[in-house]
């Protein structure tokens, strides 16, 4: 039987997740909710008819077997707790839940109600990513020694959420996944330059178990190098390094490039030197972000048709990311490192 799917929200990625459904034969099964007018018309735009279309989210939970939670960040808790009343498996946009205790509160019910809930962290099913995770896991850079992330430029801050919530977010999952570990501790900085109570800069330092390291830096006011095909009018770098003994990798995610580095140091003549081997770009052409995220709806219907918990589910994955983000903004509050549970 073809599952039918609520979309909840039709924001700035709404969509990317309207066309993904669409392209996985779902376009006739789905619903849209959102209370603003001008994404309801969006919808129509996009051939959604009328029926499907509705400013109320409880109108069609009866109707459907999927929900898909598009909506702005601090209304994921209340949203989620809702879904679950009505006994539907959910998909929910990064980040999970604006804050810890509604983190841990949705996870809670997903294991004991054993519902299918999987969070979108969109990088993991980008094919840079997963070619770099590929290269990480055969040993082809060696032992991890350092990752760094930057995903910045000057961009609209969003009303529901910072830039650690909103960016740093999808490093530090696809650093976890990276390394497949958590980190143990935590540092950070972050800056209010707007004064709107939420920040628009941020620096983190992430320590994984056996001493890896891992920073990233996130912001509005930095200039990036590109233009953002999220974000219309927005510059941007997205890009990040995984360095080991025997190699590194280098990923754009705007421009869509890899770049693998065989290079190692050597004790030669009292001084540590690099030796070079291959530098290998491998080609991907552009990628199509509907199609990276066709893929993550792709594997939460897998996972609903199989009754399996998502790689990166809520209760494995995403209530972790929450400690970590909930340690972020305790460093940066205390001005001190925090410790996390390995």
């Amino acid at each position: 039987m073809t599952p039918s799917v609520l979309q909840i929200g039709f924001g700035g990625f709404g969509p990317a997740h309207l066309k993904a459904w669409t392209a996985l034969g779902l376009g006739g099964h789905l619903h849209v909710a959102d209370p603003s007018p001008a994404a309801r018309d969006a919808c129509r735009r996009h051939g959604l008819p009328d029926e499907r279309i509705g400013a109320d989210y409880e109108a069609f939970l009866d109707a459907v077997d999927l929900v898909d939670v598009v909506a702005p960040t601090d209304r994921h808790g209340a949203i989620c707790d809702r879904v679950l009343d009505a006994g539907k498996d959910l998909f929910i946009e990064k980040p999970m839940t604006a804050t810890l205790a509604e983190a841990e509160h949705l996870a809670a019910r997903v294991r004991a109600e054993g519902r299918i809930a999987q969070v979108g962290f969109y990088f993991r099913c980008h094919p840079l990513a997963r070619a770099a995770r590929d290269r990480v896991r055969d040993g082809a850079i060696g032992d991890l020694r350092y990752l760094s992330g930057r995903f910045l430029g000057f961009k609209r801050a969003r009303n529901d959420s910072g830039a650690v919530q909103n960016d740093a977010v999808h490093f530090i999952d696809l650093f976890n996944w990276l390394t497949d570990a958590f980190p143990v501790r935590v540092h950070a900085v972050t800056r209010d330059h707007f004064g709107r109570g939420r920040e628009d800069f941020a620096l983190l330092q992430l320590t994984y178990p056996g001493d890896v390291i891992a920073s990233i830096e996130v912001g509005y006011i930095q200039p990036g190098r590109w233009n953002d095909v999220f974000v219309p009018g927005a510059r941007a770098t997205k890009e990040i390094a995984v360095c080991g003994g025997a190699g590194a990798l280098e990923a754009d995610f705007v421009t869509d490039s890899l770049v693998v580095h065989d290079v190692r140091h050597e004790l030669r003549d009292g001084a540590w030197r690099p030796v070079f081997g291959d530098r290998v770009e491998p080609h991907f052409g552009a990628v199509d972000p509907v199609d990276v995220v066709t893929a993550e709806l792709r594997q939460f219907l897998d996972c609903v048709g199989r009754r399996a918990p998502p790689e990166a589910g809520v209760v494995n994955c995403g209530v972790r990311v929450a400690r970590t983000l909930d340690a972020v903004f305790a460093a940066a509050e205390r001005g001190m490192p925090v410790d996390l549970e390995p």
